[in-house]
């Protein structure tokens, strides 16, 4: 594994660590929902106050634990977040042409901070 090799993490922490991040740490996807969502709806005319935003901060980390791990995966789940208070959803056609770059950076985001709390989890292991 590149944590393993790469990082010096030991294999039974990065064999432990690395497939709860998978699951759980989605960060790309959250970061997605969250700009896609406030996009549309400052697009569509909504208001847009403060207590509006950290809502759907909460809604985009929550539902991106729950997202499966597929290609456009976040586009349809946001898709789906959108349609469910009427936001005008055509406007995520300007999106899709560029999606899959939007995609690759969302993965390498997500593999990154993986391996940031692999790193991290074995560091504090180690000093124990």
């Amino acid at each position: 594994m590149t944590a393993e090799d790469r990082l010096g993490v030991s294999n039974q922490v990065s064999r432990f660590v690395l497939p709860i991040c998978t699951t759980i740490n989605m960060n790309g996807c959250a970061a997605f929902i969250l700009v896609t969502s406030l996009f549309l709806m400052q697009n569509g005319g909504m208001p847009l106050p403060w207590t509006t935003m950290i809502l759907w901060l909460f809604i985009s980390v929550i539902s991106a634990v729950g997202n499966a791990g597929v290609p456009m995966g976040c586009y349809f789940l946001t898709l789906s977040l959108m349609s469910g208070i009427n936001a005008p959803i055509g406007i995520m056609g300007i999106i899709l042409p560029i999606y899959t770059i939007i995609d690759m950076v969302e993965t390498a985001e997500n593999v990154w901070s993986d391996s940031c709390v692999c790193a991290m989890v074995d560091k504090d292991l180690k000093d124990q």
